[in-house]
């Protein structure tokens, strides 16, 4: 039992099976990795990649920090644990305000800046402190350990979202950080809005270490050089002449916009006298860095007019560029008064020298409308210069709708007053989103028709379609799952569109972990699932993972998406995604021909692999069948008129497949037995019951006798036969022989194995609290004799295992199925033989030392389900582990064991244990229950319960965070029926998970996702 102890005080990372993608996955970084160009770093997350059309890939990263780290583990968490959790934790009188148990790692602190700067106030102030007054008060050195511990950590939490530690670009199948290419970028303390260029090329905005001050930069990885193109210090301004404005220079510089190409953009708020809003926007050409300019080119900038053009900018919103320089940008107009709400728009065409072009103005006749315009979102420009861009009509209806600039005429694409042609079909959008433009002028954009949001896109030729609409089938989904929320999409150089969306549905595992995903238009026009949450893929070899979110950083001209992804094990990583073309349903087992007999149902099936849902059409004679739309066809009570070739279409979005024929024969009933269903094998457990049946028909009546190693068996004459219990003596062939008065007919052998395999010994380990939160275990006896069992429940001899804080005065209860109390201990030692539980603890290897106040308990038990409860004596609590042994080997056995307890956080999770037994593989359903609780009237039930499975060496073998994520949830439903487990809620995420484990010792970690707490029960069954 010492091992079964130790495995049970084990908790280890989160690892999840695998299953396979159509689509190609190539890993760029993954956290935990080592940082290149910073020695002794780990990359502990990354920011939203940027991909080029040369597959590069730009990102940033930020480094784990251990110093924070350890600043919590040596400084900040045993001052909680040893002073403030005496106010602070369990029944303490605030934990209410701020509850300190639950804070089991430093991430627990770091999303909440605010209370580490509470609690540092409160152990600064010399009125109010915490410790309070009343209370032993901290050392100076201990407190000025940790005041620093907490600054530091308000430091780190406090930090923008967007800053990165380092900025990196991935070349060639390489990682290379910009600070290992050169001196300048070391300078660097952090690097933000980070894009990729083309030419192995990366940009950013950097921070000096020295001063803060920000830097533009542009890095190349195969030329190993950084430029600085400017600075936010003392740089000046590049004006529309293209020389330099020293009167000026920047102070602010907002996100850079990737253009195609060789170029970006960039926003800057201006130091500009006292006017606090001045500002610009520079275009950068890559390939030009020559001081002093270094590719900069200015678009425009407050306070002047576009440059050859006669309105007066204010404030320059957005530009886009493309590959030849040409830019489309919108900026507010200075209409000479002091407020800044009323300033009209326009948006203007500049060509790669930036001079302007006026495309449209806010109180312009908007074409086709005799309204005018009443605003403007941000313009897109394609490779020809043809610019599109949202606006928004002055009118009662609030019209709006998308607009495109092309060879100097300005006219309607779509508006929310007049229909669409869709493929034939007007459609009419009441509202849109501003569009994204191909280089080659396919638009898309997020729009709404009715309620329901859609991507449409629209060809360069003018023909529209629709992508993605809420509640349309989601492909790669089970059928019924549809869209819910769609993204704004990106759209790469063949006019293909990628996305993000939520779903909504029931039947395939929707919950708050799978109900979303990242789906792509291949090159065929199909739409094509790229990666779902609750999926679990390979993100190297040996590191399995969960996706728990995903984000497209980008979608390239080779059908690349950059994304970022999030698991639910907590790694993150960057990766592309090579959007593979969906093939067509392709069938992996054809319908087979069949004969039967009159009045016989006849099953033919199909099963296909491919990108579903399906739809399936089965055929008679080449004729389709009315209603046969299911992957089985079903016929009832057959006859002769039900003869013919049959076979079946399977469609998907990306084509279809017919199936082989198979012909189906039915005849009369014969004069000699046909046996229609042939005996299958049996596996049983040894005591348990062994089923074997057999069905024939014929016009006359049947007899049935059965043999078992071709010997009769005496009274078996039914078309089933039971051998209950079975044992080990009755493996072996049966078969059986159907006779009627035309004759005999012997049936196929079939094999029974009876197996030895059990559960031998069970246990589960939690923290026992008060009322409701005491650990009641469960287990069940089944078999044909008594069967003598040692339970066991343990507190203070757990300190042993290195239980810091065990039941010092457990109390053991054993309870019937009726709920009746039949057995109870206070202590071993107080048992009428207490040398008895000694020997019987030797005998099954039980180890471990008892102490007195440990309770033990020697009982023999009919066949039934029992409760084993440990509550603490006088309202004590702590950690306790209860434990039940077969003693003796007959036909009876455990089968089940079942723990509820309260789960909480760090070493106060639920462990149950268990011991396979046997000599065959056993499969064994495990469930973590918390939400379906609910129906059995639990409160404070665990909302998300985890489980992971480690064996003996403490290796995790399988997890589950919901049992809907299963590839198969149905299994789940099936298996617990036939174990006589209550259902599972349907809707609800509890964890459950089948396995074929080995003879081995397991236990099964349940705590709560993301450190939550509440009661949860969990079962571990042996399926038969």
């Amino acid at each position: 039992m010492k091992m079964i102890s130790n495995a049970l005080a084990a908790s280890l990372a989160t690892l999840a099976l695998s299953a396979g993608y159509a689509n190609t996955f190539t890993l760029v970084s993954l956290s935990g990795d080592a940082a290149d160009g910073a020695e002794n770093e780990t990359y502990e997350s990354f920011s939203i990649p940027s991909i080029n059309e040369s597959g590069n890939v730009a990102f940033g990263a930020r480094f784990s920090n251990p110093e924070v780290e350890a600043a919590f583990v040596d400084v900040v968490k045993p001052l909680f644990e040893s002073t403030c959790v005496q106010c602070h934790g369990e029944s303490g009188i605030q934990q209410h305000n701020f509850d300190l148990t639950h804070i089991e790692n430093v991430q627990e602190l770091l999303l909440r800046p605010q209370r580490i700067q509470n609690i540092r106030n409160r152990i600064n102030n010399t009125n109010n402190p915490m410790p309070p007054l009343s209370e032993p008060q901290l050392g100076a050195e201990t407190k000025t350990q940790v005041l620093a511990s907490l600054d530091l950590m308000i430091e780190v939490a406090s930090r923008d979202f967007a800053d990165m530690d380092s900025a990196l670009l991935y070349d060639d199948g390489q990682v290379v950080a910009v600070s290992s290419l050169a001196a300048e970028a070391e300078l660097l303390s952090s690097a933000r809005s980070i894009i990729a260029t083309e030419e192995s090329g990366i940009a950013l905005i950097g921070t000096l270490d020295q001063d803060e001050t920000e830097l533009v930069l542009t890095a190349n990885a195969d030329t190993q050089t950084v430029n600085v193109i400017t600075s936010g210090d003392a740089d000046p301004l590049v004006d529309f002449s293209g020389t330099l404005d020293s009167s000026r220079n920047h102070q602010i510089f907002g996100s850079l916009n990737a253009s195609p190409g060789n170029a970006f953009s960039f926003w800057s708020r201006l130091r500009d006298g006292n006017d606090p809003d001045a500002s610009g926007i520079w275009i950068v050409d890559t390939t030009s860095p020559v001081a002093p300019l270094n590719g900069q080119r200015l678009l425009a900038i407050g306070g002047s007019t576009a440059n050859g053009g006669s309105l007066t900018i204010d404030f320059p919103v957005t530009a886009s560029a493309n590959e030849t320089g040409e830019s489309a940008l919108l900026a507010t107009l200075d209409d000479d008064d002091e407020n800044d709400f009323n300033n009209g728009l326009a948006i203007w065409s500049l060509d790669s020298s930036s001079a302007a072009t006026r495309v449209a103005q806010t109180g312009d006749t908007a074409p086709g409308s005799t309204d005018s315009f009443l605003s403007f979102g941000k313009p897109a420009i394609d490779s020809d210069g043809d610019i599109v861009f949202w606006a928004s009509l002055l009118n009662d209806d609030e019209d709006e709708g998308l607009f495109a600039y092309s060879g100097g005429v300005l006219s309607a694409l779509a508006t929310s007053a007049a229909p669409v042609d869709v493929f034939g079909i007007d459609r009419t959008f009441s509202e849109f989103l501003d569009p994204v433009l191909s280089p080659s002028g396919d638009l898309a954009a997020l729009a709404k028709e009715g309620d329901l949001r859609t991507i449409v896109r629209r060809t360069a030729g003018g023909a529209w379609s629709i992508i993605a609409q809420a509640g349309m089938q989601a492909p790669g989904a089970a059928a019924g799952i549809t869209f819910a929320n769609l993204s704004i999409p990106h759209i790469n150089g063949n006019g293909q569109v990628a996305f993000q969306a939520t779903l909504a549905g029931s039947g395939d595992g929707i919950s708050d972990t799978t109900d979303g995903g990242t789906w792509a238009v291949d090159s065929n026009g199909v739409l094509a699932l790229v990666a779902r949450e609750g999926d679990t893929i390979d993100v190297r070899p040996d590191f399995p993972a969960t996706i728990a979110s995903t984000a497209i950083g980008g979608f390239n001209t080779a059908n690349q998406l950059a994304l970022n992804y999030q698991f639910t094990n907590g790694a993150t990583a960057i990766a592309i995604v090579g959007v593979e073309d969906v093939p067509p349903p392709a069938i992996s087992l054809q319908p087979a021909s069949e004969t039967s007999y009159d009045g016989e149902t006849v099953t033919l099936s199909v099963e296909v692999d491919g990108q579903g849902p399906f739809e399936y059409q089965w055929k008679k004679d080449g004729v389709d069948i009315d209603g046969a739309n299911d992957s089985q066809l079903v016929i009832d009570n057959a006859s002769g008129a039900n003869d013919g070739d049959y076979t079946v279409t399977v469609t998907s979005t990306a084509g279809s497949v017919q199936s082989q024929v198979a012909s189906l024969t039915i005849e009369g009933l014969p004069d000699i037995p046909a046996f229609v269903e042939q005996p299958l094998g049996d596996i049983a457990f040894r005591g348990t019951q062994a089923v074997l049946d057999a069905r024939a028909v014929s016009n006359t009546a049947i007899t049935y006798q059965w043999y078992f190693e071709d010997q009769p068996i005496a009274g078996a004459t039914g078309d089933t036969l039971s051998i209950n219990p079975a044992d080990t003596d009755d493996e072996g062939t049966y078969h059986v022989v159907a006779t009627s008065a035309g004759g005999s007919t012997e049936s196929a052998p079939s094999e029974l194995l009876v197996t030895d395999k059990r559960l031998f010994n069970i246990a589960a380990r939690a923290r026992v609290g008060t009322d409701a939160n005491v650990l009641i275990a469960g287990f069940v006896v089944i078999g044909p004799e008594p069967k003598q069992v040692l339970i066991r429940g343990i507190g203070p001899s757990l300190v042993d295992f290195g239980v810091t804080d065990p039941l010092l005065q457990p109390r053991l209860e054993i309870y019937n199925s009726s709920g009746e109390l039949i057995h109870s201990n206070e202590g071993w030692q107080t048992n009428a033989d207490p040398d008895e539980i000694l020997e019987v603890g030797a005998k099954v290897g039980a180890g471990g030392t008892l102490v007195p106040d440990d309770t033990a308990l020697v009982v023999t038990l009919e066949e039934g389900l029992y409760t084993a409860i440990v509550r603490g004596r006088n309202g004590t609590t702590g950690v306790a582990l209860v434990e039940t042994f077969e003693v003796e080997e007959n036909l009876t056995r455990m089968i089940n064991i079942s723990s509820r307890a309260f789960v909480g956080t760090g070493a106060d999770v639920v462990i149950p244990g268990f011991v396979v037994r046997g000599d065959v593989r056993s499969r064994v359903l495990i469930r973590a229950v918390g939400p379906s609780l609910e129906d059995q009237g639990v409160s404070g039930f665990l909302a998300h319960p985890v489980i992971r499975v480690h064996n003996a060496a403490g290796e995790v073998v399988a997890t589950n965070d919901g049992w809907r994520n299963l590839w198969d949830p149905s299994e789940i439903t099936e298996v617990s029926a036939q174990v006589g487990a209550f259902a599972l809620d349907p809707d609800g995420d509890d964890a459950a998970i089948i396995l074929e484990l080995e003879p081995d010792l397991y236990t099964v970690v349940t705590s709560g996702e993301n450190q939550t707490t509440g009661v949860a029960l969990v079962e571990v069954y042996a399926v038969p």
